[in-house]
């Protein structure tokens, strides 16, 4: 059985080897015979994506030095929900980003949106890579590559909330979202929420799915008010091998 295969992106990206490892179940000694496997690649850092109800896989990770670093929520909503849901009033139109640039802004919404990933709560993680992951991640979406379309709210001419659309297989799918700190608590979540399953519905899809961190409690509540069911949890862990002393 093949136990972990090599991420080529995110290994150029961050500048040492990158691994996936692939069973979503493991006990103690098929971690352990995994981890060195990884090591004899020269990896340095590894991904493991686990089943968070079973016991024996949580109790591997932690026994092996393993960082939970996100328990991966993916949420979905059904073209009938998306249908019978209202929006109340903002104030704030949410309107299409029509640049192919990013600004200040944006770019400032995404680190925002990033506040509890993964690659920000890892200590271990430079945190300038996390930085250009998220500009990065913007920037790539502004101008089409990873995402259909870039949604935005101005206030005096100033973007104050976004959401990036797409797809993903036969679903539609929020990337990244944010208000920023000083616009939080006027409904404007749910505005870029509502764009977005808009989005959605005359786009033809059926269903429509946001991925975020089950520690982000705000977001969580968010997605269930407007519909959103949980699909899957993941726990997603991070094992760092001796060769993070080269970085």
């Amino acid at each position: 059985m093949t136990m972990h295969e090599m991420l080529d992106w995110d290994s150029g990206f961050f500048g040492f080897k990158v691994a996936r490892i692939l069973p979503e179940r493991l006990q103690g000694a098929e971690l352990q015979a995994a981890l060195v496997g990884l090591e004899q690649a020269g990896v340095t850092l590894a991904y493991w994506a686990c089943d968070p109800d079973d016991h024996g896989s949580q109790q591997a990770a932690l026994e092996s030095g393993g960082f939970l670093a996100d328990r991966k929520v993916t949420y979905c909503i059904d073209a009938a929900t998306m249908r019978d849901r209202s929006i109340a009033a903002t104030g704030i139109p949410v309107e299409r980003y029509l640049d192919q640039v990013t600004t200040p802004e944006l770019e400032d919404l995404a680190l925002q949106a990033g506040v509890y990933s993964r690659f920000r709560i890892d200590p271990r993680m430079p945190r300038e890579k996390f930085e250009a992951l998220y500009r990065l991640w913007i920037r790539k979406s502004v101008e089409g590559q990873i995402a259909d379309q870039v949604l935005v709210a101005r206030e005096s001419g100033r973007i104050v909330g976004m959401v990036t659309v797409g797809r993903k297989g036969e679903r539609a799918d929020i990337g990244l979202v944010a208000v920023d700190a000083s616009m939080r608590g006027k409904n404007l979540g749910g505005a870029l929420v509502h764009s977005a399953q808009q989005w959605a519905l005359q786009n033809g899809f059926d269903v429509a799915q946001v991925v975020t961190q089950g520690e982000n409690l705000a977001a969580c509540r968010l997605y269930e008010k407007w519909g959103y069911k949980v699909d899957s949890v993941r726990n997603i862990y991070h094992f760092w091998s001796c060769h993070e002393n080269s970085l």
